[in-house]
């Protein structure tokens, strides 16, 4: 719920005046007197970058179910007059979540957060048709939309979301930029530790599962192909052989999947000589952690194919 309030004089001018130890707190008395940022956004990436450079000056909501893939989820008609009636509307670009083309959201309110690297979106190669969970069918079609798993585009993304709260709320400048400067370290050090992990798979084949990680793929220069797989459902036949197929021009020996398929579908991979691990791009918000958590995990999940490539050779 929205907290109503003035700002008063005094306390901006104090906000003002700080920008050392201490400027990223604001005391309960000062909350207040303050009518916090209302910020919405399409994915859980933007949401956690605006929690953690609002804290508690903003007000976030993301409100794509948990079993469902923001990116082709579409908002019933209530929730979209909640994005109508927010402050900032935050939208991750490349396409995604294509209901906000179809919706009247008030452009004024509107932060497109990778608007800045345009131009270097990744085009999808092809259209594929296929179906993915309560979404239903759905194409892979035009850009490739999944742009925060290359840290550095991520940080871009952040950069954007500080400048549009900041344009709200310039009194709070300093706090705001000291909390962005915080996550920026943070997102420069997940892209050393991907670095890292990459730098030993050099150009050993890889297959991934869906085709989200483009942006991944290029930023650590991954020799990976992906197909149209689902976690939840086992490959028919035409799947295995298509697979069989491509294994024999790009014999890789690890398949990384949004998360954790069936039984079965590791059984088959394991008699093909293809180890599974899961790599979570994670969209929408996690049942435990917060996105460095699920980042950290993933990094791992490289790190363990690096190092039993690396001890095979």
């Amino acid at each position: 719920m929205r907290i109503t309030g003035t700002i008063i004089i005094t306390l901006a001018v104090a906000v003002t005046g700080c920008g050392g130890a201490g400027s990223d707190t604001v005391t309960t008395a000062e909350q207040e007197t303050i009518e916090k940022l209302v910020v919405y956004t399409v994915n859980y990436p933007l949401a956690y970058f605006a929690e953690r450079i609002g804290g508690n000056l903003v007000d976030v909501h993301f409100p794509a179910p948990a079993d469902r893939d923001p990116a082709y989820w579409s908002p019933d008609a209530e929730t979209i007059a909640s994005y109508q009636g927010a402050d900032l509307i935050l939208l991750n670009g490349a396409d995604y979540a294509k209901w906000v083309a179809r919706a009247t959201l008030p452009t004024s309110k509107l932060v497109d957060t990778s608007s800045g690297f345009a131009d270097r979106y990744i085009q999808m190669e092809g259209t594929v048709t296929h179906s993915h969970g309560p979404e239903g069918a759905h194409e892979h079609t035009g850009w490739a939309s999944t742009t925060w798993l290359d840290p550095q585009l991520a940080i871009e993304q952040a950069a954007a979301i500080s400048r549009a709260i900041i344009k709200d709320r310039r009194v709070y400048e300093p706090i705001f930029n000291e909390r962005f400067t915080a996550l920026e370290a943070e997102l420069h050090h997940l892209d050393l530790r991907l670095i890292a992990a990459t730098d030993t798979l050099g150009d050993t084949p890889l297959l991934f599962s869906h085709p989200v990680y483009q942006y991944l793929i290029r930023r650590y220069g991954l020799n990976a192909v992906a197909v149209h797989w689902e976690p939840g459902e086992v490959p028919d036949d035409s799947a295995w052989t298509e697979l069989e197929a491509i294994l024999m021009r790009h014999p890789a020996r690890w398949m990384g999947w949004e998360s954790e398929p069936l039984d079965d579908t590791i059984a088959g991979l394991t008699a093909l000589g293809v180890g599974t691990v899961v790599f979570d791009p994670c969209g929408n918000r996690p049942r435990e952690g917060d996105y460095f958590a699920v980042m950290a995990t993933n990094t791992v999940a490289l790190e363990t194919m690096a190092s039993s490539i690396q001890t095979k050779r």
